[in-house]
């Protein structure tokens, strides 16, 4: 049921194996032509990742127990997949990133140390908000767009060694071509964040980074006392 949406296209396993392979040269060929800019721990990293066999991503579903009826939730498991390589040194760099991101909280205890300290006005009412099916909703031109938004607005910020350019065109190859097997077929992910890549939940906070600037707090900034 799940993967028979407009957000999957079936391939037949030589399509599968054609385009993964596709998706490897041209990661490689990135790579190649840009390693010039990476540390040396990044050259290792690759050059010890890239090596040896590499699975396909798996799909499967997790059973949500606690609902009725039971429902599923779809995972993708890219564990020892090639483009997870990819996708683990984008999250490392995306982790770079987050200092430029005011409303960015790195966990629970960070939240409530900065709540401690606040002096809340008298009347302040406190909301809480949450997505449905953020990922999924997330088409990945607008994700690319809001990488390139941020790089634009933080560029005399952000070091002249981040490798920008393979940033992007790296992060446009993992997100557009999630293959992975269910069973003995092989899917194609259409739409969305890339399902199970390393990089997803960054790659969500940040785009949404550029929601939250444009439009909440462009908007609604002189009635938000505490936004994170």
């Amino acid at each position: 049921e799940h993967l028979l949406t407009a957000n999957y296209q079936q391939l037949s396993p030589t399509e599968a194996k054609q385009r993964s392979e596709f998706t490897k040269t041209q990661l490689m060929n990135l790579y190649n032509h840009h390693k010039h800019m990476l540390s040396q721990a990044e050259v290792d990293y690759f050059k010890r990742s890239v090596t040896g066999f590499h699975r396909n991503p798996i799909f499967y579903g997790m059973p949500k127990v606690h609902k009725s009826p039971l429902s599923f939730r779809p995972v993708v498991s890219c564990v020892n997949s090639f483009p997870s390589i990819f996708s683990t040194w984008l999250d490392f760099r995306m982790k770079q990133l987050l200092q430029f991101i005011p409303s960015y909280v790195k966990n629970s205890n960070s939240l409530i140390s900065e709540l401690r300290m606040l002096d809340i006005p008298p009347g302040a009412k406190l909301f809480t908000a949450d997505t449905t099916a953020m990922y999924t909703n997330i088409d990945v031109n607008t994700g690319l767009m809001a990488f390139r938004t941020l790089f634009n607005t933080y560029k005399d910020a952000i070091p002249q060694t981040f490798p920008t350019e393979f940033f992007l065109s790296t992060l446009e190859i993992v997100m557009k071509n999630n293959i992975f097997t269910f069973g003995d077929t092989f899917w194609l992910q259409l739409q969305g964040t890339a399902m199970g890549t390393p990089a997803a939940p960054l790659y969500s906070i940040i785009t949404f980074v550029v929601h939250e600037n444009t439009q909440i707090l462009n908007n609604f900034q002189q009635n938000i006392f505490f936004y994170r």
